[in-house]
C-alpha cells in the first residue's frame, strides 16, 4: 500500500508503461499514457495540490506558549507529560546521539524540551522502539535529551511502541490519567495522533512541530516543479490513508466492546 502511496512511484509506473507501449507501436494509447505521465508529474511536483493538501493537516493546531496560554493561572503548576513520540534514527558508531536523529525526530524533541524548559516539574516522555534490536528510538532520544541540558530524572521512557498507535496504548496503560499531556509530533501528523490518543482515553494538548509549509506572506511561491512538493504529497497522502485506517480499526475496536 505504501508502494502505491507515493506519487513518484506512479510517476514510475507510468513512465515505464508508456515506454513499453511506445515498443510496441500502439500510437494512440501511447500518446494517451504519455499526456497521462506529464499531467500527472505537473500535478504532484508543482504546488497547488501537495501544499493544499499537506496545509490541510498542518493548520489544525498551533503551538503552545506555556508563559502566553497559562499566565496568570494555576495551571502552569501542574506536573505535566510532554510526551514525544518518536520519528526514526539511524546507526553510526562515529556520530553523537543528536546527528542519528532523524530530522522530524530532532525537532520533535526539540520542540519537546522548549515546553519542558517553560514548565516546572513536567516529565519527558520519550517514545520508540527499535527494528533491529540495537539501540531504541527513546533512548536515542534520551541521550540527545541528556546532552541538550535536561535532567535524566526527568525523562520516562517507552521503549516498545513501533508505531502511533502502541505509543498510545502503552502511554495510556503506563501512565494513566494521573498527569495532564501535551502531546508533541509532527504537525501534519498530529491530527491523527490527536484521534489515537483519544481513542485510549488519554486527552492531550497538541504542541506540533516540524512544519513543512510555512506561512510567510511576503514569500512567493515557486512553480516551477520541484522534489519538495513530490515529497509533500506523499506525507499528505500518507497521513490521510492512515487516518482512514485508525479510523475503521477504532469502530472496529469499539464494536468488540459492545
Amino acid at each position: 500500500m505504501r508502494f502505491f502511496l507515493n506519487p513518484f512511484n506512479l510517476f514510475w509506473l507510468l513512465m515505464i508503461a508508456t515506454m513499453i507501449i511506445g515498443l510496441f507501436k500502439k500510437e494512440r494509447l501511447f500518446r494517451w499514457l504519455f499526456f497521462s505521465t506529464v499531467v500527472w508529474f505537473l500535478i504532484i511536483s508543482t504546488p497547488f495540490l501537495p501544499v493544499s493538501l499537506l496545509n490541510s493537516l498542518e493548520i489544525r493546531y498551533n503551538p503552545i506558549f506555556p508563559e502566553e496560554a497559562f499566565k496568570g493561572n494555576s495551571e502552569i503548576d501542574k506536573k505535566y507529560h510532554i510526551v514525544v513520540l518518536g520519528g526514526g534514527h539511524g546507526f553510526d558508531e562515529r556520530l553523537p546521539p543528536n546527528s542519528i536523529l532523524s530530522s522530524q525526530a530532532l525537532a520533535r524533541l526539540i520542540e519537546g524540551i522548549r515546553l519542558h524548559r517553560q514548565l516546572p516539574g513536567s516529565k519527558l516522555v520519550l517514545s520508540g522502539y527499535s527494528s533491529s534490536g540495537r539501540t531504541t528510538q527513546a533512548e536515542r532520544l534520551q541521550q540527545t535529551a541528556i546532552l541538550l541540558g535536561v535532567e535524566a530524572d526527568d525523562i520516562l521512557l517507552q521503549k516498545e511502541p513501533a508505531n502511533t498507535w502502541q505509543e498510545a496504548e502503552t502511554y495510556a496503560s503506563t501512565f494513566g490519567n494521573g498527569n495532564p499531556v501535551l502531546l508533541v509530533t509532527c504537525a501534519s501528523h498530529m491530527h491523527r495522533a490527536v484521534r489515537v490518543f483519544e481513542h485510549f482515553g488519554t486527552k492531550v494538548t497538541p504542541s506540533p512541530a516540524c512544519y513543512r509549509i510555512l506561512r510567510d506572506p511576503r514569500s512567493r511561491r515557486s512553480w516551477i516543479p520541484s522534489t519538495t512538493n513530490i515529497d509533500r504529497l506523499r506525507i499528505a497522502l500518507f497521513e490521510y490513508a492512515a487516518i482512514l485506517r485508525d479510523k475503521l480499526r477504532m469502530k472496529r475496536k469499539n464494536s468488540e466492546r459492545n
